[in-house]
């Protein structure tokens, strides 16, 4: 086979080394007439160092290459420790090989010695490609015409194979640029930086710096809003006025580095949003050309190394005879993960570049609060650095689906499938490349699907900080309450997109129902929401008896709902008649052994999104105090409580622990396992256990 690569990046080099190495004669187009890279460093994940050891290059790479102790967060204005992750041995052991920081031009020079002669060539630049049913050509700007097997166009993010395939739009501008610089060691030998990875976060900008060679060469990146630079073009160096007026304010360390920098390049941020398609006949895309990526991962050569590993991998086992079969299953195995990352990379940029002051406390927050429960971050990066692009390339073929295999269980219901798919596909690109706000959009524009009924009364009522919605169906006894709490892992979930559930629960109770809108971390972290629960409590138990007060919960809910019961018991206040716990999380520890076993039945709760949520929540509180996991708590004079949650679902062991700590201090305590692996099933309107675990909540509150 003879494939033609257009571009000797990174990912183009990369690409050739591994179809030479797979059997196929490669032809390496360069439109520039030399290779050189204007200063920059590269980081290499694990995930891109198992590919650098596949060809052989990791004992090169390893002479040259610092390998970073941390990854350390801290403030632009104070120099104050955020927080720290380890890398080093610990990463290593995790995610299979180390972490590498480097000058590009290092890394390049090293894939160019590997390639043998006459593979590169120079000067010679693809204006245009087309295609035959047997082959395809590269049309040279010379006239010159190319023929190929197959073509993988590598060239950038402007591509020009790209546009001659008639794949994608132009790139999107993020709105910020990045000054670059490298700084030699005896410039920078005060301001005692270590062998890690620095990130200094302020209000709308950001810093990184790392050494590229080991006590020789810093590598410094500083983003600001592209309206703080004036010249016309991005692409040479810039004034270092402006950059030192951006980034005014700066820590006294931060400072000594930035007054360093004698020579600085500006470079503008652009993406492009997920192409739906990579491969035309026989001609595909790699690289930034598929997939560029804003640079808060630090994953664009990753990916392109990563890309390279799997087209050879499916060049080779496909053969001469099936090309067009071989590209494809290339995309189907990459487009779906490289999606994920470009998602992931938009929402870092908002993590990380926050303006909001209250959002800033919230993401420092949070961080400390994973440091807790998390220490290596693994729930963060696990899915990044832990992927291995052999397995990727050789493994049963998965299908084209962004979260992954698409897990289909023929036990299952006709319902249940519906229920499966409809939450697996909750989110969206846009959804989550917007990070948290997104994420609560996704949520929200979920279950606000299913809508209350237009006869039924929806008002709205202040308590305190917070509100709420009161449902009120036609033909309810208005003496009676329900306070329900949604779920959302303390971070997601509104009363609006709760009010379809309510009205069922207000019938199921024959009462008013109110669906409180407590305030939702990590802008307000714990004991927030559960201040406005014992707020509202305390309102309704003015105003109804306490034989006619119920209270609600799902999933985080329940949490809610148990620790404010207990609080008003320690107050000496009046609690109510019972609790309702649908689908229970009550242990921000996470210790309950169902979170793995059960791993990958749920759509969408599993470690990860649980440790994101919790970690907002509790922040630099005590994961296991009583009133953050009421799961410690003393279950003692607790009303009494049905438990509802399905017996395949990953939280199951929730429930269990829960009727097991309730019943112990003998509280009146029924629990009933339904056969759903879905977790809050009773959300979902169609279920017929849904309606059946509302017929018990009817039978148990009458009782």
């Amino acid at each position: 086979m003879h494939a033609i690569i257009v571009g000797a990046g990174i990912g183009g080099i990369s690409a050739a080394l591994f179809l030479l190495k797979a059997g196929v004669r490669v032809s390496l187009l360069e439109r520039a007439e030399e290779l050189k890279e204007v200063g920059a460093g590269v980081q290499i994940s694990s995930n891109g160092a198992i590919a650098l050891r596949e060809l052989g290059l990791l004992n090169q790479i390893e002479s040259i290459a610092v390998k970073p102790k941390s990854f350390k967060v801290l403030h632009f204005e104070t120099d104050e420790l955020v927080t720290e992750f380890p890398l080093g041995e610990p990463s290593r052991k995790r995610y299979g090989e180390n972490f590498f920081q480097l000058h590009r031009a290092d890394l390049l020079d090293i894939l160019v010695g590997a390639l043998p002669k006459n593979i590169l060539r120079n000067g010679a630049k693809v204006e245009r490609v087309s295609q035959q049913n047997s082959h395809v050509t590269a049309v040279l700007s010379t006239g010159e015409k190319i023929d190929a097997d197959f073509l993988v166009g590598a060239d950038g993010i402007h591509s020009t194979v790209r546009s001659s395939l008639g794949l994608g739009k132009e790139p999107t501008f993020s709105g910020k640029i990045v000054w670059r610089a490298l700084v030699p060691y005896e410039r920078v030998i005060g301001c005692d930086f270590d062998e890690s990875f620095y990130g200094y976060t302020g209000r709308d900008r950001m810093v990184w710096g790392y050494w590229v060679r080991p006590n020789s060469l810093f590598n410094f990146g500083g983003v600001v809003p592209a309206s703080e630079v004036r010249q016309e073009t991005w692409t040479e160096s810039g004034n270092l006025y402006e950059m030192l007026e951006s980034f005014e304010g700066a820590n006294p360390r931060l400072q000594i580095l930035l007054d360093s920098i004698d020579e600085a390049f500006i470079t503008g941020l652009y993406d492009r949003d997920p192409l739906d398609l990579w491969t035309i006949d026989r001609a595909t895309l790699l690289g930034d050309s598929a997939h560029p990526m804003l640079p808060y991962l630090a994953q664009g050569a990753c990916q392109s190394l990563e890309d390279s590993v799997v087209l050879a991998e499916c060049i080779q086992r496909h053969g001469p005879n099936n090309i067009r079969q071989s590209l494809l299953d290339y995309e189907i195995r990459r487009r779906p993960r490289t999606t994920k990352v470009q998602s992931a990379a938009r929402a870092a940029a908002i993590y990380w570049l926050e303006n909001n002051p209250e959002q800033i406390r919230a993401r420092d927050g949070r961080m400390r609060g994973l440091r807790q429960i998390d220490p290596l971050a693994t729930t963060m990066w696990q899915w990044l650095y832990g992927y291995d692009p052999l397995a990727g390339g050789r493994d049963e073929q998965i299908k084209p689906d962004k979260r992954g295999i698409r897990r289909i269980y023929q036990e299952d219901s006709t319902e249940q499938k519906r229920a499966w798919n409809e939450w697996h596909d909750l989110f969206t690109n846009a959804d989550e490349a917007g990070g948290l706000l997104g994420l609560r959009d996704g949520y929200d524009r979920f279950f606000g699907q299913w809508q209350a009924d237009p006869n039924t009364t929806i008002t709205e009522e202040k308590f305190g900080l917070a509100s709420g919605l009161w449902v009120d169906p036609s033909n309810v006894n208005k003496r009676r309450a329900i306070l329900h709490l949604h779920g959302g892992g303390f971070c997601f979930g509104s009363a609006k997109s709760s009010l379809e559930y309510a009205e069922r629960l207000a019938k199921a109770v024959n009462a008013r129902c109110l669906v409180l809108e407590y305030r939702l971390a990590p802008e307000h972290p714990f004991p927030a929401s559960l201040e406005d629960t014992v707020f509202a409590l305390s309102a309704l138990g003015k105003l109804y008896e306490s034989a006619n007060l119920f209270l609600s919960g799902e999933s985080a809910g329940v949490a809610l709902a148990i620790a404010a019961t207990m609080k008003l018991r320690e107050l000496g206040r009046d609690i109510p008649a019972s609790i309702l716990a649908l689908s229970p999380f009550v242990d921000c520890t996470l210790a309950s052994r169902s979170i793995e076993q059960r791993d990958g039945e749920d759509p969408i709760v599993e470690r990860d999104t649980l440790t994101f949520m919790v970690s907002n929540y509790f922040q630099d509180n005590d994961p296991r105090d009583p009133f953050v996991s009421p799961i410690f708590g003393d279950f003692t004079g607790l009303p009494p409580i049905l438990i509802q949650a399905g017996k395949k679902e990953v939280l199951v062991d929730e429930a269990l622990r829960l009727a097991k700590r309730a019943k112990a201090s003998n509280v009146d305590t029924t629990l009933e396992l339904f056969d759903e692996r879905l977790h809050i099933f009773s959300m979902f309107p169609y279920l017929p256990n849904a309606k059946d675990a509302l017929k018990s909540v009817e039978r148990f509150t009458n009782r």
